[in-house]
C-alpha cells in the first residue's frame, strides 16, 4: 500500500463518494492473499465473490429497465461487456486503486501491482465491502456512478466478443472458420495461456490470458483488426 495508508484510504473513499462505517472492511477488500503469508481469511477474495454478484445484479437491473425492448440475449452480452476484466480495470484506474492494494512483494513492481486480475478483482471486492457495510442502496449508487460513462455508451457498443465478430467476418468473406491453437504455459505462469489465431492457414492474431477463452478472444480481436484493414 502507499506509504501513508490512512491518507490513501481516505482518498479512495472520497473518489467513490462513500465513507465506510467499518474501515476494516475496506482494508480487507484491498488486501490480497499474497500479503498474508498463507492465511485463508482476511483478504479480498471473499468480498470479491460477494461484489461480483452485486455488480452483476446492479448492471442487470439497469439494463432491464433501460432497454425494455431488447431481447435477453443482447442484454446478457451488454452485461458481459460491462463487467468484464477490461471494464473493471477502467474503474480501477479511475479509482487509482493500484496504489491502495496490499500485495506480497512478488506481486508488485516499480510500476504497480503486476497482475491486472488482482486489480480487477479488488474493484469487485470494494463493491462487496460497501454492500457489507451499508447494503444494496449504497452499493448500487457506487456502481452506477462509477459505470456511468460506460452505461451511457452501451447502446452503441458492439457487444459481440472478438471470436464471434471474427467468425462472422471470415464467413462473410468466404474464408471459413478461424482456427485457434492454444498453449498452456502451466499454473505458475502469468498469463497462463497463449493463443494463436489462423485464417486460411495463416496466423493473423496472437493473444494471452489467464483463461483459455480470454486468450482466444484476445487473439481473435487482433486478427479481426488486422484482416479488416487489408
Amino acid at each position: 500500500m502507499a506509504e501513508d495508508a490512512n491518507t490513501t484510504l481516505t482518498q479512495l473513499q472520497q473518489v467513490i463518494a462513500y465513507q465506510f462505517r467499518d474501515p476494516a472492511l475496506l482494508k480487507r477488500a484491498l488486501t490480497h492473499c499474497s500479503a498474508l503469508r498463507g492465511a485463508i481469511t482476511g483478504h479480498l477474495e471473499r468480498l470479491e465473490f460477494l461484489g461480483d454478484a452485486v455488480l452483476g445484479l446492479v448492471i442487470a437491473e439497469y439494463l432491464h429497465h433501460s432497454f425494455p425492448d431488447k431481447p435477453e440475449g443482447l442484454l446478457s452480452r451488454m452485461r458481459a461487456s460491462l463487467v468484464c476484466r477490461d471494464s473493471l480495470l477502467v474503474i480501477a484506474a479511475d479509482w487509482h486503486l493500484s496504489a491502495c492494494l496490499v500485495v506480497g512483494e512478488g506481486e508488485r513492481s516499480a510500476r504497480g501491482v503486476k497482475s491486472p486480475s488482482i486489480t480487477a478483482n479488488a474493484v469487485e471486492a470494494v463493491i462487496g465491502a460497501v454492500f457489507e457495510d451499508s447494503g444494496w442502496d449504497a452499493a448500487r449508487r457506487i456502481v452506477l456512478a462509477a459505470w456511468q460513462p460506460m452505461l451511457a455508451d452501451i447502446g452503441r457498443v458492439d457487444t459481440r466478443d472478438g471470436k464471434s465478430r471474427l467468425q462472422e467476418f471470415t464467413q462473410g468473406k468466404g474464408w471459413g472458420l478461424p482456427v485457434y491453437k492454444l498453449t498452456d504455459r502451466g499454473a505458475g505462469a502469468n498469463p497462463r495461456f497463449e493463443a494463436a489465431c489462423s485464417v486460411q492457414d495463416r496466423i493473423v492474431g496472437h493473444g494471452q490470458g489467464e483463461r483459455k477463452k480470454t486468450a482466444e478472444i484476445a487473439a481473435a480481436e487482433q486478427a479481426w483488426s488486422k484482416l479488416k484493414d487489408e
